[in-house]
């Protein structure tokens, strides 16, 4: 097998370790400065590292089957996020993990501030299933979803908080999806001087 010509002028080429180090250098600089700059937008809340907060008319509880059952105005909280409902399940799994929250009201609300620097992702509907390992919520009932005033209204709104994907269905000709969104701000641009000098 013949090396190509690319591997031959690579072999035949004198060894410069001034250069691969100088290379070297700027490659590892590079790829730090990514990794700050990606660590620095994906800066998210750590509500999981927050204590769960429930406030609730009425607890049944039943370890063995691990479920919580709260109902009467129930609030619960974790750093950002935050659960309105008159009823809600809390299944868990034997490590006593939380797997699934499921609230149900007239209606059921849900927030969580996904990125600091933007206000909170704010749900209702009859029905919120909250899914905490994949970050997604399953609304159905009068669903809406408001982010940053912009608005998507459904029977049915599966909305993934992390990829921020939603699919959304209507029920009926009268329940139909709407979704509203707000025009950006645009920064006014000035006119530019005519060029007199000619």
């Amino acid at each position: 097998m013949k090396p190509s010509n690319f591997a031959r002028h690579r072999l035949q080429a004198p060894l410069n370790l001034t250069a691969l180090r100088a290379v070297t250098r700027a490659v590892c600089a590079t790829a730090l400065g990514v990794l700050l700059v990606a660590a620095e937008a994906q800066a998210l809340p750590n509500d999981r590292e927050q204590p769960v907060k429930v406030s609730a008319d009425k607890l049944e509880a039943n370890r063995s089957k691990n479920l919580s059952v709260y109902s009467g105005n129930v609030v619960i909280s974790q750093g950002s996020l935050q659960i309105r409902a008159d009823r809600v399940e809390v299944h868990g799994n034997a490590k006593g993990e939380i797997n699934k929250v499921v609230a149900t009201g007239a209606p059921a609300h849900f927030q969580q501030q996904v990125e600091e620097s933007t206000s909170p992702v704010k749900a209702r509907a009859k029905r919120i299933e909250f899914l905490v390992s994949s970050d997604a919520l399953k609304l159905t009932g009068e669903a809406l979803v408001d982010r940053d005033g912009n608005t998507l209204s459904a029977e049915r709104i599966d909305y993934d908080l992390n990829s921020e994907q939603m699919q959304a269905q209507g029920q009926s000709e009268k329940k139909r999806v709407e979704m509203i969104w707000k025009p950006e701000a645009q920064t006014p641009v000035e006119p530019q001087a005519a060029d007199n000098g000619q």
